[in-house]
């Protein structure tokens, strides 16, 4: 069967063919009245930090105007998953954006995103606020590919920019309102008014509340749900005729349910399963230990049915983020060949205690992580930007500066459970052996203790400094032929601050002891106890239940250490110069064939550069993380057909990956297993996207994109889990693995259709988006495990479909609308991991079910 890209883009090259052979063989007519031709908008981008024409620039840009959101449905920025190529945008803990296979996979306050988003030239450095909706946008540009110069920080994988609507002269406003099901209301709106002759105001609002589609009967919840709240006001401020400031205040609170999850179980042979044979609460016999897979099954959809979760009792599933932001823009027009802008801008966020992965799956509190307490984030931006021309206009050119100041808090804790060991294997395990299996039933003399800290804390302090100086410069060697060469120079300084923070294990021996159910260890300083009774007892459940519950929090509380495990410090500053080169050139009409308006091909070698920073793992402290830097080559086209009926571009790429920074499960010298970012090795991509607009008559349009990207490591080296448990370094090689979160091919279809009976337009449409098979897992068993059944770690190839049916009065200052998402009610996962070695579980949480409702809107 082949593949949707395949099939569009044959669809389409037979379609261009055909259209343009009929024409040409059509004789002549005589002239007679026409209706008047359909042709597309002239689509401007700034992706060269400068407004210049879509199919003019030598980037791979998807732009979207505030009114083709509007006739698409797209109420937030996550929704252009569905049809731009590349890329993949996932909303769960975090919000995850991907570019060409290049993305974050965590919200960890220490790790930069890697695709840049910008608000109104504002650069937002945390991934958490990125989702916003789509409130007051006047366009959204999607930049693929490493934007390593002209926008430079974390932007390996390409940039997303949203550029608002602007005070203006008159007053005019709009107002929204649309429910649906699930309880989903959503209200918004905008008023712009002139305050005097050259001052302009406009302020916009946004409220989502949505009561969520995933029931969990163990917490009294309904998870997946939203409750968002923003308020934005602008003035406009043309302080001359070549003088303008534009002012912005942003704030937002986000207070919502975070995604519903099940849990597969993968593995026996895991490490806290038969690897280790490891007892849980609930284990009864050492030779079979079923807790830890019970647990996880217990949050099955297998036994749970549809759309329904167990996940225990966890108040840190309370998203909670308030965001407030503050910005300026000056643009002076110094000479008719020289203008500056200034963009200085500052952002204060406040995160609420949350879940960051449940990697037992299950109610149980076997294995997970949350933030713990309230984490701060602040940052302070200025960018200088000089633009001009030369020689006439020959020579186009951007220069300038950036810097950047930013602090962040954060309290990062991983819980685990007491454990137990049976009398034979005790002492292989803490010998560092790979232990045999027990007995039946076990031996005599239950052993629980501490295998991994019960609760660990690591408190950040982090600050980041940054300063980069660039310049780009394009030359019109020819009308046709033009060359740009950029290149930019970036200082990142990281500093880090941890306090690691840990269960008293002293203390947690004498609580046992004084229980007398517990004797002293007779595995000298192991920190396990002799259980006063049998297995069938489950002593693990016996020997956690001293350490009940206090505060609430659905945590079993176990007293902390007086002093610190470790308290490290870390300061470091990272650098690297990205230059760039493009060469273009657009060909004369004379020389087109004859329904081809413009035709531009072009040739790009760009850099990006993310930096580098300290990750903590476990016990052991700081860790450094180097730099991932990306090199693109790439060919591209852009053409326009038929009267400017029909809008082709289509790119293709090979881009090296030095040092990819990846989420990874690993062991410290305790033996705590931890999830964090470590260094791949090299990997390379090799891809080909399109995209196609094309309306054949007035009312009717077609839009088509695809991508196919090829994701090869070629140096990825890892150590073996199990090994690092027992306290020995093995390494492996993971260089034949699937790269995460992205599919390597995506398609999307669209068509609409508006006719105009007497009492409006109206405009049916229909969307078709298809991705293929997805893989989540972290570590190498997981990756073995989804080559035998990708639904083990993966997501399989899945379609889904919207529809929209519009209505627009004959003045067009109404809309009313009824939509459907997810037509075919299609299940899907977006995530979130699955982990072979060590825990065996994939949790995984389900996109949108089918949703519908209807729309009103009304400008005046």
């Amino acid at each position: 069967m082949k593949k949707p890209v395949a099939l569009l883009a044959g669809a389409f090259c037979a379609s261009l063919i055909s259209l343009d052979a009929a024409a040409q063989d059509e004789p002549p007519k005589a002239a007679t009245p026409q209706k008047a031709s359909a042709s597309l908008e002239e689509v401007l981008v700034t992706a060269r930090r400068r407004r210049e024409s879509l199919q003019e620039t030598p980037i791979a840009v998807t732009a979207l105007s505030g009114a083709e959101l509007q006739e698409r449905g797209i109420v937030n920025v996550g929704e252009l998953t569905k049809s731009v190529p590349s890329v993949q945008i996932t909303e769960s803990v975090s919000n995850l954006i991907y570019i060409r296979g290049i993305g974050q996979r965590a919200a960890f306050a220490r790790v930069d995103p890697t695709v840049g988003v910008y608000l109104d030239n504002i650069f937002l450095p945390r991934a958490d606020g990125h989702l916003m909706d789509t409130v007051d946008v006047e366009n959204i540009q999607v930049l693929r590919g490493p934007q390593g110069t002209l926008f430079g920080k974390n932007t390996t994988g390409g940039a997303m920019v949203l550029t608002l609507e602007k005070p203006k002269a008159e007053t005019e406003g709009y107002v929204f309102g649309s429910v649906g099901n699930y309880e989903r209301v959503q209200v918004r709106g905008a008023y712009n008014t002139p305050l005097s002759d050259n001052v302009f105001a406009r302020i916009a609002f946004n409220h989502l509340q949505d009561d969520g589609f995933f029931e969990d009967d163990s917490q009294g919840e309904t998870n997946t749900s939203k409750g968002r709240t923003s308020l934005l006001g602008q003035v406009r401020w043309e302080i001359s005729s070549d003088a303008l400031l534009d002012t912005l205040l942003y704030a937002g609170r986000i207070d919502e349910r975070l995604p519903g999850s099940y849990c597969t179980f993968m593995n026996e042979d895991a490490v806290l399963v038969k690897g280790l044979y490891l007892m849980w609460p609930g284990d009864t016999d050492p030779s079979n230990p079923t807790a830890y897979r019970e647990n996880c099954e217990s949050n099955s959809r297998e036994r749970l049915g549809d759309l329904k979760s167990n996940m225990g009792k966890n108040n840190m599933m309370d998203r909670e983020l308030d965001t407030y932001l503050a910005a300026a823009t000056l643009d002076w027009e110094l000479t008719d060949s020289l203008s500056l802008k200034m963009v200085a801008g500052a952002r204060h966020e406040t995160k609420g205690p949350l879940i960051s992965s449940d990697q037992d799956g299950g109610p149980g509190n076997f294995n997970e992580s949350f933030t713990r307490d309230d984490g701060e984030r602040e940052s302070y931006s200025f960018e200088l930007q000089v633009n001009g021309t030369l020689f006439d206009g020959a020579v186009t050119y951007t220069g300038g500066a950036f810097f950047m100041e930013e602090t962040n808090t954060e309290v990062f804790t991983l819980i685990n459970s007491l454990n137990g060991l049976d009398a034979t294997t005790a002492p292989q395990v803490l010998g560092g052996q790979q232990p045999s299996a027990p007995p039946p039933n076990g031996s005599p003399g239950p052993l629980i203790g501490i295998l991994v800290d019960p609760t660990l804390d690591s408190a950040f302090d982090l600050r980041n400094f940054t300063k980069a100086y660039f310049f780009q410069g394009s030359w019109d060697m020819t009308e046709q032929l033009e060359l740009t060469l950029g290149i930019r120079y970036t200082s990142e300084r990281r500093q880090s601050d941890l306090v690691v923070t840990g269960t008293d294990r002293n203390a947690v021996g004498q609580r046992l002891l004084t229980s007398g159910r517990f004797a002293p260890d007779i595995v000298g300083g192991s920190g396990f106890y002799v259980f006063n009774g049998i297995w069938a007892e489950d002593p693990v459940s016996i020997a956690m239940s001293y350490f009940p519950d206090v505060d609430g929090d659905g945590i079993n509380d176990f007293p902390y250490a007086a002093q610190p495990f470790r308290v490290d410090e870390k300061d470091n500053t990272f650098t690297k110069t990205t230059p760039m080169a493009s060469l273009s050139y657009q060909f004369s009409e004379d020389v087109l064939p004859e329904h081809w308006d413009t035709f531009m091909i072009y040739g790009t070698w760009s850099s990006g550069f993310k930096s580098g920073f300290f990750e903590p793992k476990g016990v052991d402290g700081l860790q450094q993380v180097e730099p991932e830097e990306v090199e693109n080559r790439e060919l591209g086209m852009k053409l326009e057909a038929f009267r400017r009926s029909l809008r082709f571009n289509m790119a293709a790429y090979h881009m090296d990956f030095d040092n990819q920074q990846l989420i990874q499960v690993d062991a410290d010298s305790n033996n705590n297993l931890v999830v964090i970012y470590q260094n791949a090795g090299q990997s390379e991509i090799k891809g080909v996207e399109m995209e196609l607009q094309w309306m054949p008559s007035p009312g009717l349009m077609i839009n088509m994109s695809a991508s196919h990207n090829d994701y090869t490591f070629t140096d990825f080296k890892d150590n073996d889990l199990l090994q690092a448990a027992l306290g020995r370094q093995v390494e492996i090689d993971r260089s034949d693995e699937t790269f995460p979160v992205s599919p390597e091919t995506t398609a999307a279809f669209g068509i609409q259709y508006a006719f105009n009976p007497d009492i409006g337009v109206i405009t049916p449409r229909l969307d078709y988006s298809y991705k293929s098979e997805v893989y989540y897992g972290l570590d190498d068993g997981a990756h073995t495990l989804y080559q035998q059944d990708k639904d083990l770690a993966g997501q399989s190839a899945y379609s889904v479909m919207d529809f929209r049916l519009m209505w627009q009065n004959n003045e067009g200052n109404r809309t009313a609308a009824f939509w459907v998402k997810n037509v075919l009610d299609e299940r899907y996962d977006i995530g979130i991991a699955a982990v072979g070695d060590s825990v065996a579980t994939f949790f995984q949480t389900y996109g949108d079910p089918r949703r519908f409702g209807i729309e009103y809107r009304q400008t005046f």
